[in-house]
């Protein structure tokens, strides 16, 4: 009797959820697992330039970026969202979504096109002009999409100072 009872409460539907449930940890420890020495990438800005306006009379600009790989897996990337801040206000952001695989321990460019917050901008001028100050801010913020990848994306962010006197 006690043979039949083990047969009845063992029901598929219960092995089914020992089977999710195990398959879950698993999934999650394979998370740990995947990557436990991931550094996050580096991202620089190698150039500037201007773009010529739109008619909305935006103020806008192609920025050449690097991005390093420091890890020994390939870093395929789906898109790219950037945002400079000077002295805490958003001056520019800029997407991209046509972006190429960065190879393990490798690095490549990526062109962004940006935009110019213009009221972000007075701001950070305005900021400048009642500091007096001869060093700026800034703060460098990268969301990099990835592909193939069980995190969406690598938020990535650098902060300094930008010496004012270099440029006079």
């Amino acid at each position: 009797m006690n043979r039949s009872r083990f047969r009845h409460q063992f029901s598929p539907t219960l092995l089914i959820r020992v089977l999710l449930i195990s398959a879950l940890a698993l999934m999650l420890h394979g998370c740990a697992v995947l990557s436990p020495n991931f550094e996050e990438p580096e991202v620089q800005v190698t150039a500037l330039e201007p773009l010529p306006s739109s008619q909305s009379g935006d103020l806008r600009f192609r920025i050449h970026l690097r991005v390093f790989n420091p890890n020994d897996t390939e870093l395929s990337l789906s898109g790219l969202y950037y945002t400079l801040n000077l002295a805490g206000h958003k001056v520019v952001t800029g997407t991209s979504s046509n972006l190429p695989s960065i190879p393990a321990y490798g690095q490549d460019a990526i062109v962004v096109d940006a935009s110019a917050n213009l009221m972000g901008s007075f701001m950070a001028a305005a900021e400048l002009l009642r500091l007096q100050s001869s060093t700026v801010p800034y703060e460098l913020e990268a969301k990099l999409g990835l592909r193939r990848s069980i995190l969406p994306y690598i938020k990535v962010t650098k902060r300094g100072e930008i010496q004012l006197d270099q440029y006079r």
